[in-house]
């Protein structure tokens, strides 16, 4: 494997394909650089988010990269206790789920899966949920 970050194009483009409800589908450099003055919603965000280390055999490494899919929503009515993001953000989050589970970025990959996922965090009138996601690859051998 030449390049860990090789499944970030692969990944936003099968969100572009699969999940037309988002007006911006675009990577970012990390979850609190997504920018809450943004007029552009129901957008997705794309974060690397690191990678985990898993066993090695034979000078290779395996490794998880792990992505967040984050969507951003705004929603004027109920703030107070965050129902009207959650009803505008659960079919979005529904359907990246359903884009991204079980498929294959490349060959080399793993099929991505749904891991651990942070919580929601809500700034300016921003609502940001994101979903973690991880593949598997091998990395080494020389």
């Amino acid at each position: 494997m030449e390049d860990l970050f090789a499944a970030e194009g692969l990944i936003l483009a099968r969100l572009r394909t699969q999940v037309a409800a988002f007006r911006l589908v675009a990577g970012a450099r990390e979850l609190k650089s997504i920018p809450a003055g943004t007029g552009t919603t129901p957008a997705l965000y794309l974060v690397a988010d690191g990678f985990q280390p898993l066993g090695s055999a034979g000078g290779e490494q395996a490794l998880e990269p792990l992505w967040l899919a984050v969507v951003a929503v705004r929603h004027g009515r109920q703030v107070a206790d965050g129902a009207g993001e959650r009803q505008e953000a659960g079919p979005l989050l529904a359907a990246v789920c359903q884009a991204l589970i079980g498929w294959q970025p490349a060959d080399g990959y793993a099929p991505m899966r749904l891991v651990t996922t942070p919580g929601a965090l809500f700034t300016d009138g921003l609502a940001l949920f994101p979903l973690r996601f991880a593949t598997r690859l091998r990395v080494g051998g020389g």
